[in-house]
């Protein structure tokens, strides 16, 4: 009985799905086809006529949503429980590939005179922001009903345990509802690790699986030996429908990795790629932060001029002041930011670290003060906003900085990350990057550092894009600047 529940119950999931995955289609069309019928045909008269497209014709056009979910099937977008922005991805490539597909029969078929190429283009854009959008929503919405819930169950309640519940439950669009624990270590029977509950010893997880309906296991225990984590993932691989595993590979590049099996030998080879290390790569990158900087230019030049007017009527001085970094192979580069100190702030700083060891010790921790007196009243402002770093465009354009890389580090700095600096200075520094986005001036140095190092090992284009629109959400929210 419980086999022929989860069997509908699985089946009312995908259909949901497929309902959200054609409203955000037909959304997405219906904004291209009001685009093309009404703004572009007032500011180019000479299109040809589109007075046969109305929007119930292309509604008519069944088999482009069929195309497309298709597609969505192909890539397993209704069987994965995936982090936003990897199903983002994915979706993207799915959509681009029906559009396409599309595309091709149109121009093969020759129905041109029937179906408009520019709608075709203008939905395929519209989507790719609209179907992640609508997924998210959708899949939250379902998670709070219950239908888009796997209940989960975790081998291990130490750090790396609670690592993994604190990811799940905050991506609770993948659907996973983390039930509790099971840990051999007595002491942590009965408590409660962020609400959710450490059982009893490991070795009775068949028993919980079948109590609480689990439907996936997550074996978080990295230091376990070889031999006894491949032992226990056979076993409960054999009664959970689910296993994954947590691999001691903290740190390591595995973004870009794939997996090489050796058959007879029964073996796996992580095949980890350094994408920057690519010349394609390094150009798809910095064709993009050229293109982005020269499109957002007409919106950023008056911005920095009232900017810099603002900082000179508070106070004397040059608005925009140039400090040299460590930039890419370790040279030294102008980097350009807003002033946001008073002119005095390297003379008042050496009073003010001997007056209070307490401040002292904040320095020498973070290289930052969270209250520092030196900073002007605009200054405070452009740093909870981030705004103090958009000169730095002007950097990128001269191809000094990205718009995504590691922190442009200072000369002094260069000690503390010794240890990464190959990793680091092979890539151009960025205006924003993963540091930013996971605490920005709350995460420790060391931390940072190693941040930074993860980024270059692990680029992709994907992975700037993400950074740019997480950045966008930590300035909005204002989160660890200062």
């Amino acid at each position: 009985m419980r086999a022929v529940v989860g069997i509908v119950r699985n089946l009312l999931k995908v259909f949901c799905f497929v309902v959200i995955d054609l409203l955000a289609f037909y959304l997405s069309l219906f904004a291209a086809w009001l685009l093309r019928s009404t703004v572009l045909a007032s500011f180019l008269p000479d299109l040809p006529s589109f007075e046969m497209f109305s929007y119930p014709y292309f509604l008519s056009l069944w088999w482009i949503p069929a195309i497309l979910i298709f597609f969505l099937f192909y890539e397993d977008l209704y069987g994965r429980n995936l982090p936003f922005w990897e199903e983002a991805r994915v979706v993207v490539k799915a959509v681009s590939l029906a559009l396409l597909t599309v595309m091709a029969i149109v121009t093969l078929g020759k129905m041109q005179d029937r179906i408009s190429r520019l709608v075709l283009l203008g939905t395929w854009a519209v989507s790719l922001f609209v179907f992640p959008a609508f997924r998210l929503w959708g899949k939250i919405l379902f998670y709070r009903l219950g239908l888009w819930r796997e209940r989960v169950l975790i081998l291990g309640a130490g750090n790396a345990g609670r690592l993994v519940m604190e990811g799940l439950q905050r991506e609770k669009h993948m659907g996973y509802d983390v039930i509790g624990f099971l840990d051999d270590d007595q002491n942590k029977w009965g408590m409660k690790i962020e609400g959710r509950k450490v059982f009893g010893r490991i070795r009775h997880f068949p028993k919980f699986i079948r109590d609480l309906d689990i439907a996936s296991v997550v074996i978080a225990m990295p230091s376990l030996a070889p031999e006894r984590l491949s032992a226990l993932t056979a076993l409960v691989q054999n009664h959970s429908p689910n296993t994954m595993v947590i691999p001691d590979l903290r740190g390591i590049a595995l973004l870009n990795t794939g997996l090489l099996h050796l058959f007879y030998e029964e073996l796996f080879l992580m095949n980890i790629r350094n994408n920057l290390k690519s010349l394609p790569n390094r150009f798809v990158k910095r064709f993009f932060d050229v293109s982005v900087s020269l499109v957002a230019m007409p919106f950023l030049l008056p911005l920095i001029g009232i900017i810099g007017m603002i900082i000179r009527l508070e106070s004397p001085g040059p608005a925009i002041y140039a400090h040299d970094r460590i930039g890419k192979g370790g040279r030294t580069f102008r980097c350009y930011k807003f002033r946001t100190m008073a002119r005095d702030a390297e003379e008042r700083l050496k009073g003010i670290l001997e007056a209070d060891e307490e401040v002292r010790n904040e320095w020498e921790k973070n290289w930052k003060l969270k209250d520092d007196p030196r900073v002007t009243k605009i200054g405070c402002f452009l740093r909870r906003t981030s705004l103090d770093e958009l000169p730095q465009v002007f950097n990128v354009i001269k191809g000094e900085m990205s718009l995504v890389g590691p922190r442009p580090y200072l000369l002094r700095e260069r000690s503390e990350i010794e240890g990464q600096i190959s990793i680091i200075c092979s890539a151009e520094p960025g205006i924003t990057g993963l540091w930013q986005v996971s605490g920005r001036s709350d995460t420790g140095r060391e931390h940072r550092v190693k941040l930074d190092a993860w980024y270059v090992m692990n680029w992709s284009l994907w992975f700037d894009i993400a950074i740019l629109f997480k950045t966008a959400k930590v300035v909005a929210k204002r989160e660890g600047a200062y």
